[in-house]
């Protein structure tokens, strides 16, 4: 019934975008409503070499997510249009003004929306979008650890035509972080100016059997340019599995960081007492997942050398904005990017361990646990002390089938201790309900 009432409305809605449409635009879509309820306790147990409170955050908010992924008109060239309108509502906030609603006078706001289309073309194997982006790839990695996630604004093109192929080119004018409203332009860690350019692109190589090699290239105008080479393979075993992911990162500034530019400089240990400087860096990771019946169970390793931070792609409006609160930065794509730390500081050497498990092997599909905990050591610091360690448990339920298919439920629990001055040791839990009702 909803479906019958709600096409011809959205065909009229979008008749005047998308003069051209034909049966397929609308016939090929489809939409969905999901309703999220989310909860986060963040809770400072200090900070490191000081006796300042450490800040403390809980919120609670109810989203509305609505999603229209259309099909494309008919002929050679093909054209749709895709778009997302979120609503969230503030139901509790206290302590320190968080990272899950946007701030009004120095206050959570009640409530705030977002509304994004991404224009979309096709010809034989390529698509084009322009607008709202949420890819994530070796070079970025959107964030999705508060009420709304993050998205980015530009174009991208991905090209499927040459067998086994896959290549991804795209240009990022604006980011829009998980509690805002507007786009910023885009910045890495401690730059103070930002920069509204971010190019990127890369090949998946899938031609060999059980295995994708990956060669990617970004570039933060003023900032940094990044090159990535990867590999994923997995060994079927006479008894389970192994998954092998390497990941090699190199790192060097551009523009008005490479010139010493002050504005431009980024953080790291760059000797004498500097905390920022020049991005020089290389990061590489190695994890081991050995997979049986359910359980998988997985070691790994990363270093970054050099004496900057592992850079990536933040928002202006990172946690070092007085309008923003606590952690409400970017996510980085590198291994070691965990619920609370990411381990990227300059020369810091990581170990990994991690388990999971899918309970659907004893019978009760959709629910499963993890647990993970990384080390970090040999950090480059000004002072203080130079290692940390984080620990992280996630148990997830999601109703496989039935009349409540599609509600999920998810509890995350991380403990962080650094050990580097002026860092924050913190608690923290999460509590995820959502439930997804397809419209069409």
């Amino acid at each position: 019934m909803i479906k019958k009432i709600t096409r011809p409305v959205v065909g009229i809605l979008l008749g005047g975008v998308m003069l051209s449409a034909h049966a397929d635009f609308i016939d090929d879509s489809h939409a969905d409503l999901t309703l999220l309820n989310r909860y986060l306790d963040q809770e400072g147990r200090g900070v490191v070499g000081s006796t300042a409170k450490a800040k403390s955050v809980r919120d609670w908010g109810q989203g509305f997510q609505f999603n229209f992924k259309s099909g494309y008109t008919e002929g050679a060239v093909g054209f749709g249009l895709d778009l997302e309108a979120f609503y969230g509502i503030k139901l509790n906030s206290s302590g320190t003004p968080g990272s899950m609603f946007p701030l009004n006078d120095g206050k959570s706001a009640n409530d705030f929306g977002v509304l994004s289309p991404t224009f979309k073309m096709r010809f034989l194997k390529d698509e084009l979008r322009i607008g709202e982006l949420t890819q994530s790839n070796p070079m970025l990695a959107n964030t999705d650890g508060r009420l709304y996630h993050q998205t980015n604004t530009g174009a991208q093109l991905v090209s499927k035509d040459l067998s086994d192929f896959t290549f991804t080119g795209g240009d990022i004018t604006q980011t829009k972080i998980r509690n805002e409203t507007n786009d910023s332009d885009m910045t890495t860690g401690g730059g103070a100016k930002l920069s509204n350019r971010f190019l990127y692109g890369g090949a998946d190589y899938t031609g060999i059997a059980n295995t994708t090699v990956s060669l990617w290239y970004s570039n933060l105008e003023d900032y940094y340019q990044q090159a990535f080479l990867g590999a994923k393979h997995t060994d079927q075993l006479p008894v389970g599995s192994l998954l092998s992911d390497f990941r090699a990162y190199r790192s060097l500034g551009v523009g008005g960081n490479a010139d010493g530019d002050s504005d431009y400089a980024t953080a790291g240990s760059y000797g004498d007492g500097l905390s920022k400087g020049r991005i020089n860096q290389s990061t590489f990771s190695l994890m081991e997942s050995y997979s049986l019946a359910g359980h998988t169970v997985g070691i790994g390793a990363q270093k970054n050398t050099g004496d900057s931070d592992f850079p990536f792609l933040d928002s202006g409006l990172n946690s070092g904005d007085a309008r923003q609160g606590p952690g409400s930065g970017a996510d980085s794509p590198a291994l070691t990017n965990l619920q609370l730390n990411k381990f990227q500081h300059a020369g810091e050497q990581t170990w990994m361990a991690q388990y999971k498990y899918d309970f659907g092997h004893l019978g009760v599909k959709g629910l499963g646990f993890a647990a993970t905990y990384a080390h970090g050591n040999d950090i480059k610091v000004v002072k203080g002390g130079d290692s940390e360690w984080e620990r992280d448990v996630a148990v997830s339920y999601e109703v496989p089938d039935g009349t409540l298919k599609g509600l999920g439920v998810t509890w995350k629990n991380a403990m962080a201790n650094p050990e580097m001055t002026g860092q924050t040791k913190q608690d923290e839990n999460r509590f995820y309900v959502s439930y997804v009702v397809p419209l069409w």
